[in-house]
């Protein structure tokens, strides 16, 4: 029986894993394509805008205040136990939270919308600008606000799948529509418009599943706080918004729309390559919960060793390609649009880095997540985001990409060294040797993969998307023989073992 459990749980994760990671194809394509149509067609001043008023609209993910993964943490017990009272009581709880957020989230829209246009210098007039700010608040609101709650539901019951497959569907329509409205000269603000309008058909769906699948009792009567924790999550997802907005904040404060855009381009590639790695970690935190909550430690910590060499391996894979890559493939993305020089070496080398210490740190963060320890980690993320706003702001007018950048490096590296050691003194009781031996040898094969993607390079002249692809293949190879080479030496029971898992597919 026990068997039959952890197998329907690994099942599950697989299917979450296949599903994420089409997702996150259809999601980067969709980030790649659009951005390029709104640079060639509107320029890169309103890309720059888009991307400001986009970040100051992230108070819409921003909202939930971390009650997310507080209602996803508290579901996994009564979820394991088939106990649909408690379920009910906590959904209900959370859709009463959401409820009074929501009149929250009216009034911020309604103060950007007045105060916004004046303190930017927008390429429109006041009222288009407005206009714009109102449809992408109805792309974001469809996106991630309505609906939260039973996509919270979903994920925690390992069900993911659903979600995401919505996801696809929409991310499809809403990138023919755009590119069908661009191509015939509508203004930014009705192709936005529309976006939004077909984000909103999501969260319908995801009601009627879960109305549909779920035996959850209406109009349940709460007599008890369900999620204490509520008030410690805020705390991590204040500070988590703090850090992921600091970046094009400061520069909208203190530097123009033309960088503003450069640092969305770049962002833009290394965030696809960011969805493409979340997609492995997709129904890892409610399956770490559940072995959690049955206090399966043997068995947590047997599948945590080899996630967390994965998930290492892979980040320096996709980074190390992304750090070789990456401005080859802006210069070609942005050939045509000459109002900005998009050449931007040395920044990033530094975001990528920042990206890859931001991904390896990801199974730590999802384990401590998934055993519910938010109030005794919060400290540190508000220190994180702390490091972040003072170094950005300290270099940001002599360095400009550059010191922001550095405000997110060094930021980065402090919470991911913390949460390492919180974990291993609190949870999963791991040797902190353990991470130090995985992050030397991370270093030493991005290294190795940088020193020898320069010299291919030197040997290309990468004039057409057609080379950039030989290149990318060409390097890609070269640099899993690396990968492979070093982690035979370093961890041989582990390849042997995925090695083995792969062979057994075929």
């Amino acid at each position: 029986m026990k068997e039959a459990v952890v197998m329907n749980r690994t099942k599950k994760l697989k299917i979450n894993s296949l599903v994420s990671l089409l997702n996150r194809i259809v999601i980067l394509v969709s980030g790649l394509i659009l951005p390029r149509y709104i640079l060639r067609y509107f320029g890169s001043e309103v890309n720059g805008l888009v991307a400001s008023i986009n970040q100051f609209l992230s108070i819409i993910t921003f909202l939930d205040m971390g009650v997310g993964s507080v209602v996803q943490s508290a579901l996994y017990k009564p979820l394991a136990e088939k106990d649909n009272r408690q379920i009910s009581v906590i959904f209900e709880g959370a859709k009463n939270y959401f409820r009074r957020i929501a009149y929250v989230l009216i009034l911020y829209v309604i103060g950007l919308i007045i105060f916004f246009p004046l303190i930017i210098n927008s390429p429109y007039d006041y009222l288009p600008t407005v206009f714009l700010i109102f449809a992408l608040s109805i792309s974001m609101l469809g996106q991630y606000y309505f609906g939260i709650v039973n996509e919270l539901l979903l994920n925690a019951n390992q069900s993911g799948y659903v979600q995401l497959s919505s996801e696809i569907v929409v991310a499809i329509l809403n990138l023919i529509a755009s590119i069908l409205l661009i191509t015939q000269g509508y203004s930014i603000q009705i192709v936005k418009l529309a976006s939004g309008l077909i984000f909103l058909f999501r969260p319908l769906f995801l009601s009627y599943y879960v109305n549909k699948n779920f035996d959850l009792e209406d109009n349940i009567k709460i007599t008890k706080d369900p999620l204490p924790q509520k008030w410690s999550g805020m705390g991590q997802h204040i500070a988590y918004t703090i850090q992921d907005s600091t970046d094009i904040t400061i520069l909208t404060l203190f530097s123009t729309l033309e960088n503003i855009s450069v640092y969305s381009v770049y962002n833009m590639v290394i965030r696809a390559i960011r969805l493409l790695f979340t997609s492995l970690t997709t129904g890892m935190t409610p399956f770490f919960g559940d072995l959690l909550a049955n206090n399966e430690i043997n068995l947590l910590n047997n599948y945590f060793t080899k996630i967390e060499w994965l998930l290492h391996t892979t980040a320096v894979f996709l980074y190390g390609m992304t750090i070789m890559l990456i401005n080859q493939f802006v210069l070609l993305y942005t050939s045509g649009v000459y109002d900005v020089d998009y050449y931007a070496p040395v920044f990033s080398v530094l975001i990528v880095i920042a990206y890859v210490i931001y991904s390896v740190r990801t199974p730590y963060r999802m384990m401590i997540f998934a055993a519910g320890h938010f109030k005794e980690t919060q400290i540190s993320s508000f220190i994180e985001a702390s490091i972040n706003i003072v170094i950005s702001l300290l270099l940001v007018n002599n360095f400009g990409l550059i010191g922001v950048a550095m405000g997110t490096l060094i930021s980065t590296a402090y919470q991911t060294l913390y949460l390492v050691m919180y974990l291993s003194k609190n949870i999963v009781y791991r040797p902190k040797k353990l991470f130090l031996k995985h992050i030397i040898i991370d270093a030493i094969t991005l290294a190795l993969m940088m020193f020898t993607g320069k010299q291919i390079l030197n040997l290309f002249n990468i004039n057409s998307f057609i080379n950039w692809i030989i290149v990318a293949v060409i390097l890609g190879i070269i640099f899993i023989l690396i990968i492979l080479i070093i982690n035979y030496i370093f961890y041989k029971n582990t390849l042997i073992y995925y090695f083995n898992k792969l062979i057994k597919k075929k």
